[in-house]
């Protein structure tokens, strides 16, 4: 025979669990997560990389940039996110100045291509779900960290 007394303060002490749950969102569907950029403002235009794995294109303060999938299966059922801008610059950037960068900030990293010319990327993982509230402040820490590499470069 069960304690009533138990089983009903056992449930009590769940609900703050359950009233609490949120819907998770993750990499696994590239629509979901255009929508939720959308949402926010912003277009997103769903379309394929190179290996046939999702990728969104959009744009943030008049700056192109694309949200690439990661640790997909067959172009589906992707894990991670990648967030990336380039930026043609007429006479490249030094390596040092983007050193500083990648020291003085946390959230995006800058690489250089080939011509001296600056990429910068933010990683998110996605697997098994963060809810949108995360998946907002995450894209808000990206437009907000690219707009201060903009600033930065002068462009």
């Amino acid at each position: 025979m069960f304690n009533k007394s138990l089983v009903a303060g056992a449930m009590l002490a769940l609900t703050p669990v359950v009233a609490n749950a949120q819907a998770l969102v993750d990499a696994k569907d590239p629509e979901v997560i255009a929508s939720l950029i959308q949402d926010l403002g912003f277009k997103a235009e769903i379309t394929t990389d190179n290996v046939g794995d999702p990728l969104i294109k959009s744009r943030s303060g008049g700056y192109n940039f694309n949200v690439f999938f990661y640790g997909c299966t067959d172009g589906a059922n992707c894990r991670s996110i990648q967030f990336s801008a380039s930026f043609d610059m007429d006479d490249g950037m030094s390596l040092t100045r983007a050193q500083d960068f990648n020291r003085d900030k946390r959230w995006i990293k800058v690489y250089l291509n080939d011509q001296s010319d600056p990429l910068v990327e933010m990683d998110y993982n996605m697997y098994g779900g963060v809810s949108v509230e995360n998946f907002n402040d995450t894209f808000d820490w990206w437009t907000v960290m690219m707009d201060q590499f903009i600033e930065y470069i002068g462009f």
